[in-house]
């Protein structure tokens, strides 16, 4: 009876044992994990619906205002819905026949020729609103405009949308001009000769429609340099500013309802409208103006010339220099 004893103890001593081996060599354990995933977003501007202007009614007089002007018959100048094709397609600069209808109008009076084209076109990488659909509409990041023969008292318009194909807002934070010669040739005085005019203005049609704001004005820009009517002439009622004036200058300050938001949330955009003219120079400050008061200057120094004028539209993304200006409790983990 005492072996027996014995021997259940120890058995018991053996089996506890057992126990706390057991919960020395299995404790329960557990993990928790944080991933971070993040992907890049697409930054971008491209010019569509580039044409002669106009091509919508509420961006003209109603065929009141001007298009060209070339001094031809009554009026001396082409209607501002004399190019319009409107929504019907958005890849063509006017209405079907109409270029060709107004070379017919001015044979006998001038030569001029005329185009504007996307440079490197393709088609648009996202759908903005309801217009502009990626797999029709052509884009690009630059637009060549081109007139050939001007003369004194010509002057044309052109247009084009601007819209935003990123995934981030676009500011248009500043405008550089820089004039050279057109092809290396002389270009004589066709920098005190030539001005454009430049207007921009943001549209919205998604998620509701507002109305025209101004973003940009040319020769308003200028004239906050200070009083200097020479840099200006007039044509059809509009100022042109003369390529001299334009060399360096800094707009950004005349910059205003300058961001386009993304889509597909906004079909936000600008419209830029662009004017060449040539000085008619009846005075003959660089001409020799009208035979009724005839001055002494060459011709030969703005004819058969050629110039250029570049003209970039510099953008930011819309949050450029901004700072939350505070701090959070992440401040305690700073080096």
């Amino acid at each position: 009876m005492r072996r027996s004893r014995r021997n259940t103890l120890v058995g018991g001593i053996v089996a506890l044992g057992l126990v706390l081996a057991g919960t020395g060599y299995a404790y329960w354990t557990d993990s928790l994990n944080v991933t971070t995933k993040a992907t890049t977003g697409d930054f971008g501007v491209k010019f569509v619906d580039l044409g002669l202007y106009g091509q919508y009614g509420d961006e003209t007089m109603k065929g009141a205002g001007w298009s060209i002007v070339d001094g031809i018959g009554d009026t001396g100048y082409v209607g501002d819905q004399f190019f319009l094709r409107g929504s019907s397609d958005y890849n063509i600069i006017a209405k079907p026949g109409s270029i060709d209808a107004y070379k017919e109008r001015a044979k006998g009076h001038n030569n001029v020729d005329f185009n504007a084209e996307l440079v490197d076109k393709e088609k648009l990488t996202k759908d903005i609103g309801t217009a502009y659909k990626k797999a029709s509409t052509d884009a690009s990041g630059k637009i060549l405009l081109t007139i050939d023969n001007m003369y004194p008292g010509y002057a044309q318009v052109f247009r084009s949308d601007i819209v935003n194909v990123g995934d981030i807002a676009a500011k248009l934070s500043s405008i550089k001009f820089e004039t050279s010669a057109l092809d290396k040739k002389d270009s004589g005085n066709l920098d005190e000769m030539i001005g454009v005019a430049v207007y921009i203005h943001r549209e919205q049609f998604v998620p509701t429609s507002t109305d025209n704001e101004p973003t940009f004005k040319l020769a308003k820009a200028i004239s906050l340099d200070g009083a200097d009517d020479s840099r200006f002439f007039k044509v059809g009622g509009v100022d042109f500013v003369r390529l001299s004036a334009l060399n360096d200058k800094d707009v950004k300050k005349a910059l205003e309802n300058n961001v386009i938001k993304c889509a597909p949330a906004s079909d936000q955009r600008l419209d830029i409208f662009v004017g060449v003219a040539m000085d008619p120079d009846a005075e003959g400050k660089f001409t020799t103006g009208t035979v009724a008061d005839r001055k002494d200057n060459d011709d030969k120094l703005s004819q058969g010339k050629g110039i250029q004028l570049s003209m970039d539209l510099l953008w930011d993304q819309f949050n450029v220099g901004k700072d939350a200006g505070t701090t959070n409790i992440l401040e305690k983990q700073n080096k």
